[in-house]
C-alpha cells in the first residue's frame, strides 16, 4: 500500500469537472470568496513573502455570530464578550503592527503580505504604516474558510519564496525563514511539519502532512487560485473524499474536512496541495517524539515522488 491508497487525493478529473460543470454563478461566488479587490503598498521587488491571513469570524458555524467589526470592538472584544478563543487585537493585530518593522529591518528583501478581510478595511492605514503589504480581499470570510486559505494564494507567485504562518507566530518567524531558505538551497519545492499523531479519542484521523501555519513553498509550483476554488466547490457538493484507510483498522473519517469549518485549510493542504507539491520534493521536519503509522506512508510517498526529499528530526516534545 502507498499514500494514495490510504489517503484521499483531489484528482485532476475533479479539477476539470469544476472548469466544465460549475455554473457561471457558482464561479462568480467563488471569485468573490478568493479574489483580491486591491493591493496597498505593493512590494513587487521582494523575493521572499511571509504570507498571513487576517479576518475576524467565529471559526465554527455553530458558534455565535460576531458583530460587524470596528477598531473599538476588536480592541475591547474580551470586555464585550466576543473573544471565544483569543483577544483578537492583542493576539492577531498587534503582532503585525509591532513585529513587522523589525522583521523588515532584518530582511530588506522580504514582504509581510497580509490578506485582509473586506470588513477589516479600516486597518489598512495602520498595517501599511508598519510596512505590511496589504491584499484587501473581496470577501470578509464565512467562518474559518475561506479566510484561512487566502494565505496560500502566493503559492502561484513565480520566483518567490513563500513562508506561511499565523500572525500570532510572527515572533518565531526567523526559524521558519531559515527553513524556507534551506528548502531553496536544497533545490526542493517545499518544507513542512506534519501533525505526527494518527487518531483522537473519537476515532477520527488527525494526521495531516502539513501544519497550516508552519510551511514554506517555492512560488509558481501550483495554479493555486483555481485549485482553491475547485476544491471548495467540490467540498460544498460533498464530492471530496475524507475517509482514511487506517492500517489494521479500516476506513475512518478525517477530523476536519467540512466547509467552511475550522481545519478546512489543512484538509485542502492534505488532499489537494500535498500530492502535487510532493513531486517537487520536500523537507520534512519531525519532532523527535513523533509516533505515527501514517507518517511512514507519508515519508515513503514523498521520497518516492522526489528522491531529493529529506527528513529532519528535531528535539521537541510537541509538533510546535
Amino acid at each position: 500500500m502507498s499514500w494514495p491508497d490510504i489517503f484521499p487525493v483531489f484528482s485532476e478529473e475533479q479539477l476539470d469537472e469544476f472548469y466544465e460543470d460549475a455554473t457561471p454563478g457558482e464561479k462568480a461566488e467563488l471569485d468573490d470568496l478568493y479574489d483580491i479587490e486591491r493591493v496597498i503598498n505593493p512590494q513587487p521587488e521582494a523575493r521572499e513573502i511571509v504570507s498571513v491571513s487576517l479576518f475576524w469570524k467565529n471559526v465554527h458555524s455553530s458558534g455565535r455570530v460576531y458583530p460587524e467589526p470596528t477598531r473599538e470592538i476588536l480592541q475591547n472584544a474580551v470586555e464585550l464578550g466576543y473573544a471565544d478563543r483569543f483577544d483578537p487585537w492583542d493576539h492577531y493585530v498587534k503582532p503585525l503592527l509591532e513585529l513587522t518593522p523589525e522583521i523588515l529591518a532584518n530582511h530588506p528583501d522580504l514582504s509581510v503580505r497580509v490578506h485582509l478581510a473586506k470588513d477589516l478595511e479600516f486597518l489598512i492605514d495602520d498595517l501599511v504604516k508598519a510596512g505590511n503589504e496589504v491584499y484587501l480581499m473581496k470577501s470578509s470570510s464565512i467562518n474559518h474558510a475561506p479566510g484561512s486559505l487566502w494565505r496560500f494564494l502566493p503559492f502561484g507567485d513565480e520566483g518567490k519564496l513563500i513562508t506561511v504562518t499565523d500572525t500570532d507566530r510572527l515572533h518565531d518567524i526567523e526559524s521558519d525563514l531559515a527553513r524556507t531558505r534551506l528548502m531553496d538551497k536544497s533545490g526542493v519545492g517545499s518544507w513542512r511539519l506534519p501533525i505526527p499523531n494518527d487518531l483522537i479519542d473519537e476515532c477520527e484521523v488527525c494526521y495531516v502532512p502539513f501544519i497550516a501555519c508552519q510551511l514554506g513553498v517555492r512560488g509558481g509550483l501550483l495554479e493555486v487560485a483555481d485549485l482553491l476554488k475547485a476544491f471548495s466547490w467540490q467540498s460544498q457538493r460533498d464530492a471530496v473524499g475524507h475517509a482514511v484507510l487506517m492500517p489494521n483498522c479500516g476506513p475512518l473519517p478525517m477530523r476536519f474536512h467540512t466547509w467552511p469549518e475550522y481545519g478546512f485549510d489543512e484538509f485542502f493542504l492534505a488532499v489537494a496541495a500535498y500530492p502535487r507539491l510532493a513531486q517537487d520534493g520536500m523537507l520534512t521536519f519531525v519532532p523527535g517524539r513523533a509516533s505515527s503509522q501514517l507518517m511512514i506512508f507519508d515519508i515513503e510517498y514523498v521520497t518516492w515522488a522526489n528522491p531529493a526529499s529529506e527528513v529532519f528530526y528535531f528535539a521537541s516534545g510537541s509538533c510546535c
